[in-house]
């Protein structure tokens, strides 16, 4: 069930939608008669969608729509309300009156289905959070099975999302023309170095090379007996890149 905590936090949406648009219930009063600031009761009129000019939209046949497999979108179109605004009013519907419980990751009773979640997270846009209260779970459950089920937004597993995040185009100017890394590449986009060098082999983009050093290579002395003086010889006899190159001591990276 849901804690008494998240009922205190979200009050009924069709109340307010009956104060405001069938009494007739100015909005600057909404919050006084939640037992909250006048700001608060502002703030959910907005979240809820909730205007004298809407026609009444009583949440638990949107909460049935939904789960009929009606899309936010369409229900929004229908509705004329925001997309926000009905992921609101669903949250809010499942909080007042949900009785599922958390089961075992991949068990059929599981209200976490990987199928569930895409349609949730990645069709109707539902965060981490308001999913957790949709099926009375929690956040960090929620964002478990998205890792597992490749459907995180973080780190994307199928490989259309992935290319969709990554494209062609945008690896090529990072990598040829910013001169970024890979692992900095992996950094900025939200996946692993190795994922990153995977899809410049995808996509034909020649890889970066760099000086193999040959293990005779005499090191940079270390410790307190190395001078400023050896350490400027050791710099000049260091050979450069191009004398490199043409002794063929390149290796790609």
């Amino acid at each position: 069930m849901a804690s008494s905590a998240d009922r205190a936090r979200r009050p009924d949406p069709d109340l307010i939608q009956r104060w405001v648009v069938r009494d007739g219930v100015p909005p600057r009063r909404v919050g006084e008669l939640l037992g909250l600031s006048r700001s608060a009761g502002y703030e959910w009129m907005r979240r809820y969608g909730i205007r004298r000019d809407v026609v009444l939209v009583p949440t638990p046949d949107l909460a049935a729509s939904w789960r009929s497999g009606a899309a936010v979108e369409d229900l929004a179109v229908r509705t004329g309300l925001s997309a926000s605004a009905i992921r609101e009013r669903l949250v809010t519907a499942t909080v007042l009156s949900s009785s599922r419980r958390y089961l075992v990751v991949g068990s059929p009773d599981d209200p976490l289905t990987v199928d569930e979640l895409r349609r949730w997270c990645v069709q109707d846009g539902f965060s981490a959070p308001q999913i957790a209260a949709l099926t009375n779970t929690t956040a960090r459950q929620v964002r478990y099975r998205l890792a597992r089920y490749g459907l995180s937004r973080v780190r994307p597993g199928p490989p259309a999302v992935l290319r969709r995040r990554l494209t062609e185009p945008r690896l090529r100017h990072l990598y040829e023309r910013e001169r970024m890394s890979c692992p900095r590449i992996a950094a900025r986009v939200g996946v692993s170095a190795e994922t990153v060098r995977r899809l410049l082999v995808e996509y034909g983009i020649k890889r970066r090379s760099h000086v193999s050093v040959p293990a005779s290579t005499p090191r940079l002395p270390i410790g307190s007996r190395a001078t400023v003086a050896r350490q400027r010889a050791f710099a000049e006899a260091w050979p450069t890149y191009r004398q490199m190159r043409d002794l063929g001591g390149l290796a790609v990276r």
